[in-house]
């Protein structure tokens, strides 16, 4: 239930990101030109192009961690490796978009590996077979 519960999170966080996109969006643009077709945007600004970066970087994590923390429940996977797995996901991808939208180097890069890392311990959860009795 623990990885469940994590991914109810990194929903709650890819929600977030959409906000902060809009408050972006706002600051950059006035009203009339976002309530209309988007077709002659003139450049967007550095914080609003990373929150749209953040978010697709966070698309991309999901569709990974998603169906596995989903397999590993359905399939009675979920061990400590799991637990930690999907904790260490979420940790992870709270702290990415902060340090993105803020542009901060090398830590980022730290952060997205260790999201990557409890992903992989998850998935070798899910693809291990039982030890034999």
């Amino acid at each position: 239930m623990t990885e469940l519960s994590y991914l109810i999170g990194t929903v709650a966080i890819y929600l977030a990101l959409i906000v902060a996109q809009a408050v972006f969006a706002n600051l950059r643009y006035d009203l009339k030109t976002l309530l209309g077709p988007r077709d002659d945007l003139t450049p967007e600004g550095t914080f609003l192009l990373r929150a749209r970066r953040a978010q697709a970087n966070m698309t991309e994590a999901m569709v990974l961690f998603i169906p596995l923390v989903l397999v590993a429940h359905l399939a009675d996977k979920t061990s400590a490796l799991t637990a930690i797995g999907a904790g260490l996901f979420f940790w992870a991808r709270l702290v990415y978009p902060v340090v993105y939208i803020a542009g901060v180097p090398v830590i980022r890069s730290l952060v997205w590996a260790a999201g990557l890392v409890g992903t992989l311990m998850i998935f070798w959860a899910v693809v291990t077979p039982p030890p034999a009795v």
